[in-house]
């Protein structure tokens, strides 16, 4: 088999330029290429011409390595990943980013991923894939975490651990994809963790409080000022929605009037799966209120024609045109819209539970869920998390008043001989009367008689001689008789005095 050549290469010219052949007046020309080719042995064992490069001696080396390549194939015991391992790292970022487009992603959402794994790679260094390295990405984010300082000395935050772990699962999702596409033998990052986000939080949220929410609305619908194509109407319904839902910025904006079954029982929003956090089609029930308030929102939008408002039978109607109903750039900023629409509403942003982006339209949410007392499994579907942790412990704020109430649920402590002593009736003189026959509302403040073991110690009557006549009182001698008489004497025609009943009062 021939070694490396220099094809011979037809052109057409045309006053100094290169042309198609059959221009009329263009002059042939024939000229050796600049690349040197060889001939490689195929499957089936016949040469086919394959472009080298521009170096002879180079080439040479390129052609050797390719047919003794070919001589493994034709064996059975060729590297299944050689033709990826020649390719440049970037051709496979490439077409990760459109195995990424075609999976339904948001183009937001591809480029952002994208964004971090050349960022990550580009700060590493690598060129192909056997460059990829784990330790060196490891030691990549560990210094964008570092602070720093800028040319005028001023301080600049390092990364924050939230963006480190980022940046981390993106690369690692491009790992685990060139396994899947059998591009390389294993993910060169799987073993990465992701840090504890908890230990570097950059922005705590606080839920906002019904006073609050229901003060920033009534702002905000009477507000003339328009952000980023939203005006203050729009704006209220969308912190409705926010509120009640739980909805992301993000699949709030993807929202048309098809998204909506407010005709169904119970009402709900569908939100895509393009959209949808964890790629799966949702659908959410809607609040009896929200969906009273949505039909009367949407019938009175003014950029709906009468066409539409035809087919709006506030259904899921599927020939309903696809028109965003938050549409715009606002998702991106967001929390710049609600912190001017909080200082309107004179609502502060950031107190010490924390601030209150638009995100924190969901914690309340998913913190209403909780205070309502729902089962937490429940509030887990709604927020449609995949743990039961991540609602509980992330998204459901509780302050010190909802753990007082919850305090007062709990049942007092009763001892057995207390427990005893109400069932007798023999409770002690100052407790309250519960039921009392007479209509008593205050303790009573009649003579109860009492064990001597629920008496404190400095209660306890001193015991007296056997020989020392028993003490009886000039009110007691009536019924008593004489009190110099060693025992009592029953008056005849009266009942028997009783004492200390719970449920009613001493006739003493």
């Amino acid at each position: 088999m021939a070694g490396v050549y220099r094809p011979t290469i037809v052109r057409y010219i045309l006053n100094g330029k290169r042309v198609d052949k059959g221009t009329p007046g263009a002059r042939k020309v024939r000229v050796k290429s600049k690349t040197f080719w060889g001939r490689v042995p195929d499957a089936n064992g016949k040469p086919k011409p394959v472009s080298l490069c521009d170096d002879e001696e180079a080439a040479e080396e390129m052609l050797s390595v390719l047919k003794k390549r070919a001589k493994r194939i034709s064996r059975g015991d060729a590297d299944p990943y050689e033709d990826h391992r020649l390719r440049p790292l970037g051709e496979h970022v490439e077409d990760f980013q459109a195995f990424l487009e075609s999976k339904g992603n948001t183009a937001a959402h591809v480029a952002l991923t994208v964004q971090r794994i050349t960022a990550a790679f580009d700060g590493c260094g690598y060129k192909k894939l056997s460059d990829l390295n784990a330790g060196r990405v490891s030691a990549w984010l560990a210094d964008r975490r570092k602070p720093k300082t800028d040319k005028d000395g001023n301080p600049i935050p390092g990364l924050g651990i939230a963006s480190s772990n980022h940046h981390l699962v993106a690369v690692k999702s491009f790992g685990n994809w060139l396994v899947k596409d059998r591009r390389w033998p294993e993910n060169p990052f799987a073993f990465l963790s992701r840090l504890n986000a908890r230990v570097d939080v950059r922005h705590e949220r606080r839920a906002l409080t019904q006073k609050e929410l229901g003060g920033l609305i009534a702002a905000v619908e009477k507000s003339e000022e328009n952000f980023r194509g939203l005006d203050g109407s729009t704006r209220a319904m969308l912190y409705r929605l926010a509120a009640m839902t739980g909805l992301r910025a993000s699949e709030l904006a993807s929202l048309t009037s098809a998204s909506f079954g407010l005709a169904a029982d119970p009402p709900t929003v569908t939100i895509g799966a393009a959209y949808s956090k964890h790629r799966r089609e949702d659908v959410l029930p809607l609040h009896p209120d929200l969906a009273a308030r949505l039909r009367q929102w949407l019938s009175g939008r003014e950029r709906v024609s009468d066409e539409q408002r035809a087919v709006l039978a506030f259904d899921r109607a599927a020939d309903a045109k696809p028109e965003r109903l938050f549409d715009g750039t606002w998702p991106m900023k967001a929390a710049m819209m609600l912190r001017a629409d909080l200082a309107a509403a004179e609502i502060p942003y950031s107190t010490d539970d924390g601030i209150a982006d638009f995100h924190s339209l969901r914690h309340t949410f998913i913190s209403n869920l909780a205070a309502g007392g729902v089962h937490p499994k429940l509030a887990q579907q709604l927020a449609r998390h995949s743990t039961i942790t991540l609602t509980m412990d992330r998204y459901s704020h509780v302050g010190l008043l909802d753990m007082n109430t919850a305090l007062d649920s709990l049942p007092s402590i009763t001892t057995p001989e207390a427990q005893t002593m109400r069932a007798t009736g023999t409770t002690d003189q100052a407790a309250p009367v519960d039921g009392c026959t007479n209509g008593c509302t205050e303790p009573c403040n009649h003579n109860r008689s009492q064990p001597i073991s629920a008496i404190s110690d400095f209660q306890k009557p001193v015991s007296q001689p056997q020989t020392e006549k028993p003490r009886f009182s000039a009110k007691n001698e009536a019924f008593y008789g004489d009190s110099d008489a060693s025992e009592p004497v029953k008056v005849s025609g009266l009942e028997p005095e009783t004492y200390g009943l719970k449920v009613r009062c001493s006739t003493n």
